[in-house]
């Protein structure tokens, strides 16, 4: 039995990190069931088994792992078919976007996202949230959370992606691939929060929404936050 270790907040049926969505994605694009097992962020001793604190963690059989690029390489050695990286090349090019990702996509979102996920994280693990993050922004969630700023810094990471996709379906070629599902994740990050910060009528819009039917035809309905 495979088990995905994932965050959740408030609801647990609603899954919203990235990186989940990440390993989500890949599970689906490989054909494997799993259970999902939701965890909260002040949740580290339901992980201790991974010998870490963070997600995602899957637990296949009697093995372990953490980090959504071990976890892709990991599926690609273990089920080999419909290839998630495509060799090591594919991984080195996914590495490289993941640092991308780091840069510019991420940084956008957070910021229009970072009030949305202090409404909807259990109160148990507020506290928690607002220091970490806080200290690392060197500033409090409500200044950092400037939406003029966020659309801006997001029209800007997504100048990229619109110009690759104008003239293609998937990132990855014919069909969805490791590249698809690195940086839908983040995007689902946002859309199980309950937002779409970005143009519905874009090529990145009409890619997403072809990323949400996969999604949705391997794993179900995805669980959305409620209104706030």
């Amino acid at each position: 039995m495979r088990e995905l270790y994932e965050l959740c907040g408030t609801a647990p049926e609603v899954v919203f990190s990235p990186y989940c969505w990440r390993v989500r994605l890949a599970l689906a694009h490989k054909g494997l069931d799993f259970v999902s097992r939701p965890v909260r962020f002040t949740d580290k001793e339901a992980l201790a088994f991974s010998g870490q604190k963070l997600v995602p963690v899957l637990r296949d059989g009697e093995t372990t792992l953490y980090d959504s690029l071990a976890i892709f390489r990991y599926l690609d050695e273990r089920y080999p078919g419909h290839s998630l990286l495509g060799g090591a090349s594919g991984e080195s090019r996914l590495r490289l976007i993941d640092q991308l990702i780091a840069q510019d996509l991420r940084p956008a979102l957070f910021r229009l996202l970072v009030l949305r996920i202090l409404a909807c994280i259990d109160p148990a693990d507020r506290d928690y949230f607002r220091q970490s993050r806080e200290k690392s922004l060197g500033m409090s969630l409500e200044a950092f959370a400037d939406r003029e700023a966020g659309q801006a810094q997001l029209a800007r990471a997504l100048q990229p992606l619109n110009a690759q996709l104008a003239g293609h379906r998937w990132l990855d070629g014919a069909a969805p691939g490791g590249a698809d599902y690195l940086i839908g994740g983040f995007f689902f990050w946002a859309w199980s929060l309950g937002e779409q910060p970005w143009p519905e009528d874009s090529p990145v819009g009409a890619w997403f929404r072809r990323l949400l039917a996969f999604c949705e035809e391997r794993l179900g309905p995805v669980q959305r936050a409620a209104a706030i």
